[in-house]
């Protein structure tokens, strides 16, 4: 690999115009990148604030170079530092630059000859996996990613900008059922299908079952963790990030930007409200109010 210098990364901060602060102009050379419990020479790296900063540690370590969130005290450091607003982002900006054809989400525009694909409806820079399915009735978006062994089933619309991780499921039928003439539990018709906005991520063996008689919704932006169940017609807005082993029963309505931690479970028909927190573990079995912070089996305010 090239070795990169600081006046490189630099040269790439100025040509996105984003502010920074070069504590030192050290001729130091990177090769690759490191978090700071597992530092590594020639390396870059970065920190949000200074309680986590092993100075002496990095010290000890030859060319590497920090990034960090601006106003920081980075003490007696020997190497140079960048500090800048937002430093998560931009150093992973600087990551995608220098070193993005590490990532193994960045696919090319490819059906796998093990997926099958029924639909016509299928927009470019699109990516589908090994042993994927997806349904006649299906509609694709562009510059969506559909990883490995994941099946699109029904009437299924996939935004822009969309990447759903191996083993989901989209649109199987839920678990609603009614007792038929004999008393028996028979399952209700689910005639409606999924609808998926721009820029949503799915995480690897979910399952988001299709509405009954409308569409279960996902809007935009919204970030979906590993084994997270959605079901029939639940509406998941603007920016919801729903985090591992989360189950939403059916007819739930997730406000924007709502964030759930892992493992909690929402009974039917709840409503949470815009901006709400949902602490781990939590069982939710009423209406949450907007901006408003639960925690607990039953979830109470804190």
């Amino acid at each position: 690999m090239d070795k990169i210098t600081v006046k490189n990364i630099c040269d790439f901060l100025k040509s996105r115009d984003i502010e920074y602060r070069l504590s030192s102009d050290s001729p130091v050379t990177i090769t690759g990148f490191c978090p700071l419990n597992n530092l590594k020479d020639h390396s870059v790296t970065w920190v949000r604030s200074n309680h986590k900063l092993p100075i002496e540690e990095l010290n000890s370590y030859t060319n590497v170079l920090l990034f960090a969130e601006s106003g920081i005290d980075v003490g007696n450091a020997l190497f140079p530092v960048i500090f800048v607003k937002e430093v998560q982002r931009i150093f992973f900006r600087v990551t995608e630059r220098f070193f993005g054809e590490l990532n193994p989400e960045k696919k090319v525009e490819r059906i796998e000859p093990s997926a099958i694909v029924e639909t016509s409806s299928i927009g470019s820079g699109v990516y589908v996996g090994h042993h994927s399915y997806i349904s006649e009735q299906a509609a694709i978006g562009n510059n969506v990613t559909i990883m490995h062994n994941v099946t699109i089933d029904g009437k299924i619309e996939i935004g822009d900008n969309c990447f759903i991780e191996s083993g989901t499921v989209i649109g199987a039928c839920g678990f609603g059922y009614m007792a038929n003439e004999e008393g028996n539990q028979e399952i209700v018709p689910h005639y409606a299908g999924v609808r998926i906005g721009k820029n949503v991520r799915i995480g690897a063996n979910c399952t988001i079952i299709r509405g009954c008689l409308a569409d279960t919704v996902i809007e935009d932006d919204v970030k979906i963790a590993d084994l997270v169940c959605i079901s029939h017609n639940d509406i998941i807005k603007k920016g919801a990030m729903i985090t591992c082993g989360t189950v939403i029963a059916g007819s739930t309505t997730v406000g924007e930007r709502v964030w759930m931690a892992p493992g909690v479970v929402v009974s039917n028909g709840v409503e949470i409200g815009d901006d709400a927190y949902v602490g781990i573990g939590s069982v939710v079995p009423a209406r949450i109010r907007k901006g408003k912070k639960v925690f607990g089996n039953p979830a109470k305010y804190i």
